[in-house]
């Protein structure tokens, strides 16, 4: 049933893209402000967010969603509203092909691009890996087929209709893959409210199991306290979930250029509220419902295996895929099977169309870009994404942390520049200042003070207390902004 599902799922990918296919590869133009818009939240939404954010879900508790919905939500539609058309404003005058390009000419200052485009190809491998550990579990699960040859063959199918129907093919097969994931989210958020929830004894099993979680385990030593409550105030656990999903996650979301390229499609600058309503509802539906569901699965497990999900399923990636697979009837489990796969194939479709045109067209500047060089560096990228899928495979919480890495120094690096373009300010060297700034503040800590990377890259940390747990977007974004504000507003008045 389920590699039957698999097969129409690729064929119906496939289709799409044989009959989207456009005149330019590079950017098109949407005339329907809702299919923008189901792109545009299709995008924000993948498999690291359904399994990698559920999985840390279920494997922390109620402090994770409760935490990040109002801020995720929030922060997306004002970015829509307020910089969405600015972005479209500034590219109609610029026509660039990408935004990576746009923002440079905005700024007058080649540099930011060159720049930009190289910190985005170095971090995508990255994202990649969250995405692909993410469907290789669940591909696996599903389907019994070997996670290598699930990564590889998905990988694949994703360069192939990108090579073929270029834009025009992404946007189709994101609405599509769009209309799938809230279909199928709604169904995991019914059966959760309806049925798992209102179980005899679901929050008397939810606190019990907490319980069962070993006084050892990293849960207790970052002082979490259960799995319906917080960490303890600045703590190492709320430090870690607080910059991870107020600042890292929302933040780079709106400042990705695969996301800022849905705004330079858009039909007119009055269309934006229409895209920030329908492009919303995906990513806000989507990530509560599994995280609902994630948690939710711990007083299921306790009460009849006498363990925590994490346990029972052997690590968060695999979380979501255990509690789908044990905790719904067949048939739904099916459909939830095609809901996440539609959901990594969003995800993969934007980010090896926006590496192959930064490669393309900024990295490698000419009059015509070479569409050679763009499928050339998508099959680079991808045998280097799934090199390290296969190495960091069961590693914990590698999705949401390979995520965070890429979200983070992107975020930290641009939101000065993006909402400095959405005032009006096209200062370059006050920019680049400012982008640099950002980028090498995010990075050191990525490589030196961060408790997670910084011993995977450099294995040096330097101890500094319970802000080794801080994400890298937060000192970059302090001091990018920090140099942005400074030269716009200050140095004249000093001068």
């Amino acid at each position: 049933m389920n590699i039957t599902l698999m097969l129409l799922f690729i064929v119906a990918v496939g289709f799409v893209a044989y009959k989207s296919k456009g005149d330019n590869y590079f950017l098109t133009t949407s005339d329907s402000n809702m299919n923008l818009g189901l792109s545009y939240g299709a995008t924000l939404i993948s498999t690291s967010a359904i399994i990698g954010f559920g999985g840390l879900a279920g494997w922390i508790g109620f402090s994770i969603p409760l935490t990040m919905i109002i801020p995720f939500v929030g922060l997306i539609y004002l970015a829509t509203v307020y910089i969405g058309p600015k972005v479209y404003k500034a590219n109609k005058k610029i026509k660039a092909k990408t935004y990576i390009e746009m923002i440079g000419k905005h700024y007058n200052t080649p540099m930011i691009s060159k720049l930009l485009a190289l910190i985005t190809v170095g971090l995508i491998p990255f994202y990649c890996v969250a995405v692909l550990v993410s469907i290789g579990s669940v591909i696996t699960a599903f389907t019994g087929i070997d996670f290598t040859y699930a990564v590889v063959g998905f990988s694949i199918l994703v360069f192939g209709t990108i090579a073929y129907g270029g834009m025009s093919s992404v946007l189709k097969n994101d609405m599509v893959q769009g209309i799938i994931v809230i279909a199928g989210s709604l169904i995991v958020l019914t059966i959760t409210v309806f049925v798992h929830m209102q179980a005899p004894g679901f929050w008397d099993n939810l606190s019990d199991a907490w319980l069962l979680v070993p006084e050892d385990d990293g849960l207790r030593k970052l002082s979490f306290t259960g799995f319906t409550s917080w960490p303890e105030f600045w703590s190492r656990g709320w430090l870690m979930i607080t910059t991870l999903l107020v600042f890292t996650i929302p933040v780079g979301l709106i400042t990705l250029p695969q996301l800022q390229t849905r705004w330079m499609m858009a039909k007119d600058e009055k269309s934006f509220k229409t895209i920030a309503r329908w492009g919303v509802i995906i990513p806000g539906l989507a990530i509560a419902t599994f995280m609902l569901a994630a948690i939710s699965a711990n007083s299921y497990t306790f009460a009849t295996e006498g363990m925590t999900v994490a346990q029972a399923a052997g690590g968060t990636a695999s979380i979501v895929p255990y509690w789908i697979k044990t905790g719904f009837p067949a048939w739904v489990s099916s459909a939830l099977f095609l809901t996440i796969l539609a959901a990594a194939f969003t995800t993969l479709n934007s980010l090896m169309h926006l590496l192959s045109t930064t490669i393309a067209n900024d990295i490698i500047s000419t009059k015509t870009p070479s569409l050679k060089v763009a499928y050339g560096s998508m099959i680079a990228v991808i045998l280097l994404a799934l090199w390290m899928t296969i190495q960091f495979n069961g590693q914990m919480a590698i999705i949401a942390r390979a995520t965070a890495l890429y979200f983070g120094i992107i975020g930290a690096s641009m939101l000065p520049l993006v909402i400095g373009m959405a005032r009006g300010l096209s200062n370059g060297r006050h920019a680049l200042a400012s982008f640099i700034g950002g980028a090498v503040t995010s990075i050191g800590w990525v490589l030196f003070v961060h408790f997670k990377e910084s011993k995977l890259f450099t294995g040096i940390t330097y101890d500094i207390g319970v802000y080794n747990f801080v994400e890298p977007i937060v000192p970059g974004l302090i001091i990018s902004g920090v140099i942005f504000i400074a030269l716009t507003y200050f140095r004249p008045t000093i001068k």
